[in-house]
C-alpha cells in the first residue's frame, strides 16, 4: 500500500501510481518502485528548479518575466541578433523585469539569453504553427516501405544510400509518391553487436555502411548470396578500413573542409571523438574518418531529397538509443541512469517489455530547451519529407523500470507534452517535414486528445482488424498500411472469410489485393504497403522481443531492378495508386 505522502509526491512529479491495461483492468504500482522513481525525479526536479527565466516560452505575444533586473539580453533568430524591449519594475528585493518580443518572429525555436545581477539564463522561445506539420489534406498519397539494407543490384551488391535514391527516382513511374524505410542511424556492428535500427548509437548520425562504395578506397567485395543475409560485422569492418585509409590519405583541402563541416555541426565532432575514443583511444585519423563518414552521408542523403521528380522520403525516428551509445555519453545529465524504458504487459508481451535504454529526465530535458529533440527533428528534416516518431505516446508518458526490477513492475512517468509537441511542431515546420506519430496499441485518452489537438498524422494497420465483426472507415488523418515491420508477413496470416466478405473481395481475388484496394479507396492521408508483402514473402523483418540470427539483415531475393519488374509488384502498386480529392 502506497502511503498518502508518497502518493502525493508521486502525483506532483508526474508518476502514475496506477495504470489501466489493454483489458481496462486497473493495476496499482509497486510501492518500492514508486519510491525509487520518486527519488530520481526529486533530484531531477531540484536540479531543474531556479533560474531567472523559465526555460521555455510558448507564447511570443506574451512578455517574458525575469526574476530580477534585466542587465543584458540577446535574442538570436537563425543566428542573427533581434532587438527586444525590456522593462524593470519594483525595488529592493522585489525587482521584476519583463522582455517583450517582436510581433513578427518566424516559426521555429529561438534562443534568448538573459543576464541579471551577474547570473545568466537561457530561455527557448517557441513559435509553433497552429498544428503539427503534415501532408496536404487535399493531396492523398501512396507509399512503399522497404528496409534500405534489402536493396541491391547485380553490379552493386552492397547496401547503400544510392539504392534508396534509385528506388525513389523510379517509384513515381509506378504511381507511388513516398518511399518509407527503417531508421538509417549508426548502430553498433562490432562489440557490442546490435544491428537493430531501433537501438542506434545516436539518433543524429548516419550509418556509414550505407555510403557509396565508389567514393572510398578500393576493397575486396564480400560474397553475399541473392536473398541472403548481410554479414553486418564484416561489412562494418571493411567500411571502417576504407574510411580510415581515406582519412589518412586526405589532402590538406579535404582535411580543412572536414574541419569546417565539424565546426558547423558540433555534434558531429562530438560523435567522432566518442567513436575514436572507443575504437582507438582517440587517434586523430580515426576521429577524422568518422567526420568524413558523416560528411559523405549528409551529401548522399541530400542527393535523395534534392532529386527532382523523385518520391518523397519518409524516415523513422526511434524512441530511444543504445544505452552505451553517444547520446548518454554526450548528454549524461539528460538521462536517468538507474532506469530503463519499456512497456507494461499486454496481449503479445504478457510479462511486459524492457527495451534497455534509459529515459530522459523531464526536468533536465526541459531545462535544456528540449535540445536533443530539437536536434533530432532538425537533422532528420534536413533530408526527409516525412518523419515517423516511433512510440509517439512517449511525448506524454514513458514506462520506467528501475534496474533489477522485472518489466511488469514499472510505472508510468509523465512528460510536459504540451511543450514538447510545440517544440516538435516548430522544428518540423522550420525543416518543412511532415510528422507522423506511431500511436498503435493501447493509447490513453489524454494522448489521443493531444494528438488530435495538434492534428498529428496517426497510423492504421489493417492486419489488426482481420478478425473484426464490422469494419469502420479507415481514419482520414493517418498513414494507413497493411501491417508494420513488427508484425507477421501478410502471406503467413490466416484471414477469416468474414473479413473477405466485409471488404468485398471477389471469390478469385487475392486477399492482399482486396486490402490494397480498400486502403487506396479510403480517406487516409497516406497508404503504404511493404514490398515484402507485394512479393508474398513469408520471412519477417524482425521478431519483436527476440534477438536471433537473420533479423534486420535479409536482402531481397532479386536485384532491385528485377524486383520492380515483377508482375505482382507492378500490379499491386497500381492498386495502391491514389487520386486527389
Amino acid at each position: 500500500m502506497i502511503s498518502d505522502a508518497l502518493r502525493r509526491r508521486a502525483v506532483e512529479l508526474g508518476v502514475d501510481v496506477e495504470y489501466e491495461d489493454v483489458d481496462q483492468v486497473v493495476h496499482d504500482a509497486d510501492e518500492a518502485v514508486v519510491e525509487r522513481v520518486v527519488e530520481v525525479l526529486d533530484e531531477d526536479s531540484s536540479r531543474a528548479s531556479g533560474g531567472i527565466v523559465e526555460p521555455i516560452h510558448l507564447d511570443p505575444r506574451r512578455a517574458i518575466r525575469v526574476a530580477g533586473r534585466v542587465d543584458d539580453v540577446e535574442l538570436r533568430v537563425g543566428g542573427v541578433p533581434v532587438a527586444v524591449t525590456t522593462e524593470t519594475s519594483g525595488s529592493g528585493g522585489d525587482v521584476v523585469g519583463t522582455i517583450s518580443l517582436p510581433d513578427d518572429l518566424p516559426t521555429g525555436c529561438h534562443e534568448l539569453e538573459v543576464v541579471s545581477d551577474g547570473s545568466s539564463s537561457r530561455c527557448l522561445v517557441v513559435v509553433a504553427p497552429a498544428t503539427m506539420p503534415g501532408a496536404d489534406p487535399s493531396e492523398l498519397a501512396s507509399s512503399l516501405f522497404v528496409p534500405a539494407y534489402a536493396l541491391w543490384e547485380s553490379d552493386d551488391p552492397l547496401p547503400s544510400f544510392g539504392h534508396l535514391r534509385s528506388l525513389a527516382e523510379q517509384l513515381p513511374r509506378h504511381g507511388v509518391d513516398v518511399l518509407a524505410t527503417l531508421p538509417l542511424y549508426a548502430t553498433f556492428l562490432d562489440d557490442p553487436f546490435d544491428p537493430s535500427p531501433y537501438s542506434p548509437i545516436s539518433r543524429l548520425h548516419w550509418n556509414e555502411v550505407y555510403l557509396d562504395d565508389a567514393s572510398l578506397p578500393d576493397a575486396p567485395l564480400p560474397t553475399i548470396a541473392a536473398g541472403g543475409e548481410l554479414d553486418w560485422r564484416a561489412l562494418a569492418a571493411r567500411r571502417r578500413r576504407q574510411l580510415v585509409q581515406a582519412a589518412l590519405e586526405a589532402a590538406d583541402d579535404v582535411v580543412e573542409e572536414l574541419a569546417q563541416f565539424a565546426a558547423a555541426h558540433p555534434d558531429v565532432g562530438s560523435y567522432a571523438r566518442f567513436m575514436a575514443e572507443r575504437e582507438s583511444g582517440g587517434d586523430e585519423v580515426v576521429e577524422r574518418s568518422h567526420v568524413l563518414a558523416q560528411y559523405l552521408a549528409d551529401a548522399e542523403l541530400g542527393r535523395i531529397s534534392a532529386a527532382d521528380g523523385s518520391a518523397a522520403l519518409s524516415l523513422d525516428l526511434p524512441i530511444g538509443s543504445h544505452p552505451d551509445g553517444h547520446e548518454t555519453w554526450a548528454h549524461p545529465h539528460l538521462f536517468a541512469e538507474s532506469m530503463s524504458v519499456g512497456a507494461p504487459p499486454d496481449t503479445f508481451f504478457t510479462e511486459g517489455q524492457d527495451w534497455g535504454f534509459p529515459p530522459q529526465l523531464p526536468g533536465a530535458m526541459r531545462s535544456s530547451g528540449y535540445e536533443l529533440w530539437r536536434q533530432m527533428v532538425a537533422r532528420a528534416g534536413r533530408h526527409a519529407d516525412m518523419l515517423r516518431i516511433d512510440h509517439v505516446m512517449a511525448v506524454h508518458r514513458l514506462w520506467w523500470i528501475p534496474d533489477g526490477a522485472p518489466a511488469d513492475r514499472g510505472v508510468y512517468v509523465r512528460y510536459p507534452h504540451d511543450e514538447l509537441l510545440a517544440v516538435i511542431a516548430a522544428e518540423a515546420a522550420a525543416a518543412d517535414v511532415a510528422i507522423v506519430g506511431e500511436n498503435l496499441g493501447t493509447v490513453p485518452p489524454a494522448v489521443d486528445a493531444a494528438l488530435e489537438e495538434w492534428q498529428v498524422l496517426g497510423m492504421h494497420e489493417e492486419q489488426f482488424h482481420l478478425g473484426a465483426d464490422r469494419l469502420d472507415a479507415v481514419p482520414p488523418r493517418t498513414v494507413a498500411g497493411v501491417r508494420t515491420h513488427d508484425m507477421a508477413p501478410f502471406a503467413t496470416v490466416e484471414v477469416p472469410e468474414g473479413y473477405r466478405s466485409l471488404i468485398g473481395a471477389d471469390p478469385d481475388e487475392a486477399t492482399l489485393d482486396a486490402v490494397l484496394r480498400r486502403l487506396a479507396a479510403s480517406d487516409a492521408q497516406v497508404v503504404v504497403a511493404d514490398l515484402d508483402d507485394l512479393l508474398d514473402e513469408t520471412r519477417p523483418h524482425n521478431l519483436p522481443g527476440r534477438v536471433v540470427p537473420g533479423i534486420w539483415s535479409r536482402r531481397l531475393d532479386a536485384p532491385l531492378s528485377r524486383t520492380l519488374a515483377d508482375e505482382r509488384v507492378g500490379r499491386r502498386l497500381r492498386l495502391l495508386e491514389r487520386t486527389t480529392r
